[in-house]
Parts: structure tokens; C-alpha cells; sequence
């Protein structure tokens, strides 16, 4: 099995339960993991053989735009759509870290989905 991964995608966004975060927004670091067999890619040089990380960007610009209260179901909906967009995708995992949550004394905080 092999693997693509991409790093510290920063991406401001409007998640959140209490309204204030829905109004200012604050930056979202999301990480990505993604599984599958790129053999035909390693042989062959062709891009079609993986996971093309710049329609995975794209995709989770698009969800993250969309605003949600939990960070859970901006990270399903990722999974959901990355799943249906990529046949050779086996499985994986999203992090989604927010950054300076509305709790004081907490730094950041995070949830990670199993594609």
C-alpha cells in the first residue's frame, strides 16, 4: 500500500458552535494521509496512477469553505468526497486542527477521520 500525504494546508475558515466563530472565522491547518496502490504510477510516470494532491487541495478548499458548527463533519465530508473522486483511494486519514479555539488556555485543537 502506498501513500500520499500533505502537510500544514492552511486554510481560513467558519467553523464552529459558538456564533462568534462563525462570524470571525480563524485558521484551520489540515493533514492528510491517503492510501492506495500506485504501482501503475511508479512504473509509468503517469499521473493517473495516483492521487493527484492538487484536486485533493481543491476539495478540501471547497468543504472547508462551506461553514459547519463541528469540525467532525467538515472532516467526514472531506472523506466522503475525496472517496468518490479517487477510485485508487483505499483508505486514510484527515486531520483538522483549529487554531486558537474559543477556550482559554488551549492552544489548538483537532479531530482526525478514518477515510
Amino acid at each position: 500500500m502506498d501513500l500520499v500525504k500533505i502537510y500544514d494546508l492552511r486554510i481560513y475558515a467558519y467553523h464552529g458552535v459558538h456564533e462568534l466563530e462563525s462570524i470571525v472565522g480563524q485558521w484551520y491547518i489540515v493533514n492528510l494521509e491517503l492510501r492506495g496502490d500506485f504501482t501503475a504510477a511508479k512504473s509509468t510516470d503517469n499521473l493517473q496512477g495516483t492521487i493527484d494532491y492538487v484536486v485533493v487541495v481543491e476539495v478540501v478548499k471547497d468543504e472547508m469553505a462551506i461553514p459547519s458548527k463541528l469540525i467532525e463533519h467538515v472532516a467526514q465530508r472531506i472523506a466522503s468526497k475525496l472517496k468518490s473522486s479517487f477510485s485508487l483511494l483505499k483508505n486514510g486519514k484527515i486531520e483538522i486542527i483549529k487554531e486558537q479555539p474559543p477556550v482559554k488556555g488551549v492552544g489548538s485543537v483537532g479531530v482526525v477521520v478514518e477515510v
